[in-house]
Protein backbone atom coordinates (compact mmCIF):
# COMPACT_ATOMS: atom_id res chain seq x y z
CA UNK A 1 0.00 0.00 0.00
CA UNK A 2 1.81 3.33 -1.50
CA UNK A 3 2.39 5.84 1.96
CA UNK A 4 -0.36 8.52 1.68
CA UNK A 5 0.88 11.63 0.67
CA UNK A 6 1.31 14.56 3.56
CA UNK A 7 2.42 17.85 1.35
CA UNK A 8 0.10 19.72 -0.84
CA UNK A 9 2.64 20.62 -3.48
CA UNK A 10 3.55 17.07 -4.33
CA UNK A 11 -0.76 16.41 -5.35
CA UNK A 12 -2.42 17.29 -8.41
CA UNK A 13 -5.60 19.38 -8.49
CA UNK A 14 -8.10 16.88 -8.33
CA UNK A 15 -6.21 15.53 -5.07
CA UNK A 16 -6.28 18.49 -3.58
CA UNK A 17 -9.65 19.07 -4.67
CA UNK A 18 -10.68 15.64 -2.64
CA UNK A 19 -8.81 16.77 -0.07
CA UNK A 20 -10.65 19.85 0.83
CA UNK A 21 -14.20 17.67 0.54
CA UNK A 22 -12.82 15.62 2.93
CA UNK A 23 -12.06 18.45 5.50
CA UNK A 24 -8.40 18.17 5.53
CA UNK A 25 -6.85 20.68 7.55
CA UNK A 26 -4.07 22.38 6.75
CA UNK A 27 -0.72 22.99 8.38
CA UNK A 28 1.02 26.18 6.61
CA UNK A 29 4.63 26.41 7.91
CA UNK A 30 5.58 30.40 8.67
CA UNK A 31 9.17 30.86 9.16
CA UNK A 32 12.74 32.63 8.26
CA UNK A 33 15.98 32.63 6.59
CA UNK A 34 18.33 34.36 9.76
CA UNK A 35 21.83 33.92 11.30
CA UNK A 36 21.66 31.77 14.70
CA UNK A 37 24.66 32.00 15.48
CA UNK A 38 28.54 30.45 14.44
CA UNK A 39 27.28 26.51 14.74
CA UNK A 40 23.83 26.23 13.08
CA UNK A 41 22.34 27.00 9.27
CA UNK A 42 20.29 29.76 8.43
CA UNK A 43 17.34 27.94 7.93
CA UNK A 44 16.98 26.75 11.77
CA UNK A 45 13.33 28.47 11.59
CA UNK A 46 11.81 27.06 8.86
CA UNK A 47 13.43 22.96 9.46
CA UNK A 48 11.75 23.07 12.85
CA UNK A 49 8.40 24.55 11.99
CA UNK A 50 8.00 22.14 8.97
CA UNK A 51 9.72 19.15 10.87
CA UNK A 52 6.75 19.46 13.21
CA UNK A 53 3.99 19.92 10.23
CA UNK A 54 5.27 16.94 9.10
CA UNK A 55 5.85 14.76 12.31
CA UNK A 56 2.09 15.93 12.89
CA UNK A 57 0.70 15.08 9.17
CA UNK A 58 1.93 11.51 10.06
CA UNK A 59 0.15 11.46 13.21
CA UNK A 60 -3.32 13.08 11.84
CA UNK A 61 -4.47 11.80 8.86
CA UNK A 62 -6.66 14.52 8.53
CA UNK A 63 -3.49 16.55 7.34
CA UNK A 64 -1.78 18.31 5.00
CA UNK A 65 1.35 20.29 5.09
CA UNK A 66 1.49 23.07 2.79
CA UNK A 67 5.06 24.84 1.05
CA UNK A 68 5.63 27.12 4.29
CA UNK A 69 5.94 31.01 4.07
CA UNK A 70 9.61 30.97 4.36
CA UNK A 71 10.95 34.37 4.87
CA UNK A 72 10.23 36.49 7.42
CA UNK A 73 10.55 39.87 9.98
CA UNK A 74 14.23 40.30 10.23
CA UNK A 75 14.99 44.62 10.30
CA UNK A 76 16.54 43.75 13.54
CA UNK A 77 18.96 40.73 12.77
CA UNK A 78 20.56 42.28 9.66
CA UNK A 79 24.13 42.91 11.31
CA UNK A 80 24.79 39.30 10.41
CA UNK A 81 25.19 37.87 7.04
CA UNK A 82 22.52 35.68 5.73
CA UNK A 83 20.04 36.77 6.80
CA UNK A 84 16.48 38.08 4.48
CA UNK A 85 14.45 40.30 5.49
CA UNK A 86 10.70 40.87 4.33
CA UNK A 87 8.84 44.24 5.29
CA UNK A 88 5.68 43.25 7.55
CA UNK A 89 3.16 44.57 5.37
CA UNK A 90 4.15 42.49 2.49
CA UNK A 91 4.48 39.69 4.39
CA UNK A 92 1.03 40.22 6.06
CA UNK A 93 -0.55 40.80 2.61
CA UNK A 94 1.09 37.78 1.43
CA UNK A 95 0.09 35.58 4.21
CA UNK A 96 -3.72 36.62 3.84
CA UNK A 97 -3.19 35.76 -0.13
CA UNK A 98 -1.95 32.28 0.63
CA UNK A 99 -4.55 31.92 3.49
CA UNK A 100 -7.49 33.02 0.75
CA UNK A 101 -6.06 30.69 -2.40
CA UNK A 102 -6.10 28.02 -0.08
CA UNK A 103 -9.85 28.61 1.21
CA UNK A 104 -10.76 28.97 -2.60
CA UNK A 105 -9.81 26.11 -3.18
CA UNK A 106 -12.40 24.42 -0.52
CA UNK A 107 -10.37 24.49 2.98
CA UNK A 108 -12.08 25.33 5.62
CA UNK A 109 -9.67 24.87 8.39
CA UNK A 110 -6.33 26.61 8.07
CA UNK A 111 -3.14 26.42 11.07
CA UNK A 112 -0.07 28.24 10.75
CA UNK A 113 2.67 26.91 12.76
CA UNK A 114 5.57 29.61 13.10
CA UNK A 115 9.84 29.29 13.82
CA UNK A 116 10.36 32.39 14.04
CA UNK A 117 9.88 35.05 17.39
CA UNK A 118 9.36 37.83 15.53
CA UNK A 119 6.83 36.27 12.94
CA UNK A 120 4.25 36.38 16.18
CA UNK A 121 2.61 39.48 15.38
CA UNK A 122 2.77 39.59 12.11
CA UNK A 123 1.13 36.02 12.18
CA UNK A 124 -1.20 37.05 14.59
CA UNK A 125 -2.58 39.86 12.07
CA UNK A 126 -2.65 37.53 9.16
CA UNK A 127 -4.63 35.13 11.22
CA UNK A 128 -6.95 38.18 11.78
CA UNK A 129 -7.49 39.41 8.92
CA UNK A 130 -7.89 36.30 6.78
CA UNK A 131 -10.09 34.94 9.63
CA UNK A 132 -12.33 38.09 8.49
CA UNK A 133 -12.19 37.88 4.97
CA UNK A 134 -13.14 34.72 5.38
CA UNK A 135 -15.73 34.09 7.80
CA UNK A 136 -16.34 30.36 6.16
CA UNK A 137 -13.17 29.19 7.26
CA UNK A 138 -11.43 28.63 10.54
CA UNK A 139 -8.01 30.45 10.44
CA UNK A 140 -5.44 29.56 13.73
CA UNK A 141 -2.06 29.97 14.16
CA UNK A 142 0.69 29.30 17.15
CA UNK A 143 4.49 28.94 17.05
CA UNK A 144 5.46 25.45 17.86
CA UNK A 145 8.00 26.70 20.58
CA UNK A 146 5.28 28.20 22.54
CA UNK A 147 3.04 25.16 22.78
CA UNK A 148 2.11 23.75 25.95
CA UNK A 149 3.41 20.36 25.87
CA UNK A 150 6.84 21.54 24.75
CA UNK A 151 7.11 23.83 28.17
CA UNK A 152 6.06 20.67 29.55
CA UNK A 153 8.62 18.26 27.62
CA UNK A 154 11.78 20.72 27.83
CA UNK A 155 11.66 22.48 30.78
CA UNK A 156 12.76 19.41 33.05
CA UNK A 157 15.65 18.96 30.88
CA UNK A 158 16.89 22.38 30.27
CA UNK A 159 19.80 23.21 31.94
CA UNK A 160 21.04 26.59 30.53
CA UNK A 161 19.00 30.13 32.66
CA UNK A 162 17.12 30.86 29.27
CA UNK A 163 16.22 29.65 25.81
CA UNK A 164 15.71 32.18 23.07
CA UNK A 165 18.00 32.61 19.53
CA UNK A 166 20.28 29.31 18.00
CA UNK A 167 19.62 28.40 22.23
CA UNK A 168 19.68 24.96 24.02
CA UNK A 169 16.44 24.45 22.36
CA UNK A 170 16.69 25.83 19.30
CA UNK A 171 20.09 23.60 18.75
CA UNK A 172 18.71 20.46 20.56
CA UNK A 173 15.99 20.60 17.61
CA UNK A 174 18.38 20.62 14.74
CA UNK A 175 20.30 17.84 16.14
CA UNK A 176 17.91 15.87 16.59
CA UNK A 177 16.79 16.10 12.79
CA UNK A 178 19.76 16.70 10.69
CA UNK A 179 22.93 16.21 13.39
CA UNK A 180 25.34 16.41 10.43
CA UNK A 181 24.33 20.67 9.55
CA UNK A 182 25.12 21.44 13.31
CA UNK A 183 28.58 22.70 14.13
CA UNK A 184 28.81 21.98 18.18
CA UNK A 185 32.38 22.73 18.05
CA UNK A 186 31.63 26.19 17.22
CA UNK A 187 28.35 26.43 19.42
CA UNK A 188 29.61 29.18 22.30
CA UNK A 189 26.87 30.46 25.04
CA UNK A 190 26.02 34.11 24.87
CA UNK A 191 24.33 35.67 27.84
CA UNK A 192 24.99 39.48 26.87
CA UNK A 193 21.07 40.14 26.24
CA UNK A 194 20.76 42.07 29.31
CA UNK A 195 17.92 41.36 31.17
CA UNK A 196 15.38 43.09 33.46
CA UNK A 197 12.25 42.12 35.63
CA UNK A 198 9.93 43.29 32.62
CA UNK A 199 12.69 43.08 29.80
CA UNK A 200 13.61 39.12 29.20
CA UNK A 201 12.59 36.31 26.27
CA UNK A 202 12.13 32.68 26.76
CA UNK A 203 10.93 30.61 23.42
CA UNK A 204 8.63 28.52 26.17
CA UNK A 205 7.84 31.50 28.06
CA UNK A 206 10.16 30.12 31.29
CA UNK A 207 10.98 32.69 33.82
CA UNK A 208 14.51 33.30 33.45
CA UNK A 209 15.34 35.42 36.99
CA UNK A 210 13.21 34.92 40.51
CA UNK A 211 11.93 38.70 39.76
CA UNK A 212 10.70 38.21 36.21
CA UNK A 213 7.07 39.08 35.45
CA UNK A 214 5.21 39.77 32.26
CA UNK A 215 7.88 40.94 29.60
CA UNK A 216 7.22 43.99 27.82
CA UNK A 217 6.66 43.77 24.30
CA UNK A 218 10.17 45.13 23.45
CA UNK A 219 12.48 44.37 20.38
CA UNK A 220 16.21 46.03 20.68
CA UNK A 221 18.50 45.56 17.41
CA UNK A 222 19.79 42.01 18.44
CA UNK A 223 23.09 43.13 17.78
CA UNK A 224 22.63 45.31 21.47
CA UNK A 225 21.92 42.02 23.37
CA UNK A 226 24.20 39.14 21.43
CA UNK A 227 28.08 39.17 19.98
CA UNK A 228 28.25 36.14 18.30
CA UNK A 229 24.04 35.84 17.00
CA UNK A 230 23.26 33.53 19.84
CA UNK A 231 20.72 34.07 23.18
CA UNK A 232 21.27 31.36 25.78
CA UNK A 233 23.56 28.59 25.38
CA UNK A 234 23.67 26.11 23.07
CA UNK A 235 26.44 23.94 23.98
CA UNK A 236 23.67 22.55 26.47
CA UNK A 237 21.70 21.31 23.79
CA UNK A 238 21.38 17.12 22.63
CA UNK A 239 19.51 15.66 20.41
CA UNK A 240 17.40 13.30 22.74
CA UNK A 241 16.41 17.10 24.21
CA UNK A 242 15.46 17.53 20.77
CA UNK A 243 13.36 14.92 20.01
CA UNK A 244 11.48 15.08 23.00
CA UNK A 245 10.86 18.73 22.40
CA UNK A 246 9.58 17.88 18.49
CA UNK A 247 7.77 15.36 19.44
CA UNK A 248 6.07 17.30 21.82
CA UNK A 249 5.53 19.71 19.82
CA UNK A 250 3.64 17.49 16.67
CA UNK A 251 1.67 15.75 19.67
CA UNK A 252 -0.01 18.95 20.26
CA UNK A 253 -0.12 20.25 16.94
CA UNK A 254 -2.32 16.57 16.25
CA UNK A 255 -4.63 17.17 18.97
CA UNK A 256 -4.86 20.52 17.87
CA UNK A 257 -6.04 19.35 14.14
CA UNK A 258 -8.83 17.51 15.96
CA UNK A 259 -10.02 20.53 18.35
CA UNK A 260 -10.78 22.25 14.91
CA UNK A 261 -12.08 19.92 12.83
CA UNK A 262 -14.49 19.38 15.64
CA UNK A 263 -15.23 22.88 15.87
CA UNK A 264 -18.61 23.92 14.38
CA UNK A 265 -18.38 26.85 11.79
CA UNK A 266 -20.64 29.51 12.22
CA UNK A 267 -21.14 32.58 10.32
CA UNK A 268 -21.34 35.87 11.86
CA UNK A 269 -24.21 37.76 12.73
CA UNK A 270 -25.25 41.48 13.13
CA UNK A 271 -27.20 42.71 16.40
CA UNK A 272 -27.99 46.22 14.82
CA UNK A 273 -31.72 45.32 14.09
CA UNK A 274 -32.52 42.73 16.55
CA UNK A 275 -34.63 43.53 19.35
CA UNK A 276 -32.57 43.15 23.11
CA UNK A 277 -35.30 40.58 23.82
CA UNK A 278 -35.18 38.38 21.29
CA UNK A 279 -31.25 38.07 22.39
CA UNK A 280 -32.33 37.94 26.09
CA UNK A 281 -34.27 34.97 24.86
CA UNK A 282 -31.87 32.90 23.08
CA UNK A 283 -29.13 33.56 26.09
CA UNK A 284 -31.72 32.23 28.25
CA UNK A 285 -32.21 29.13 25.69
CA UNK A 286 -35.69 30.20 24.79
Amino acid sequence: MAEREIFYERLTWPEIREAAQRDTVLLLPFASIEQHGFHLPVDVDLRLAREVCIRAAKKNPNTLVVTPMAFGFEPHHMAWPGTIDVDWDVLIRYGVCVVSSLVRAGFRRILLINGHGSNRPIMEMIVRLAQVKHPEALVAGQSWFALAKVAEVFGPLQESRFTSHACELETSAYLAIDPDKVKMELAVADETFRRSPHVWADLTGRKPDPDSVTPLVMMEYFSTGSLSGVRGDPTKATAEKGEKALEAAAEEVAAIVDELRARAIRLPETFHDVPVETIRRRLSGG
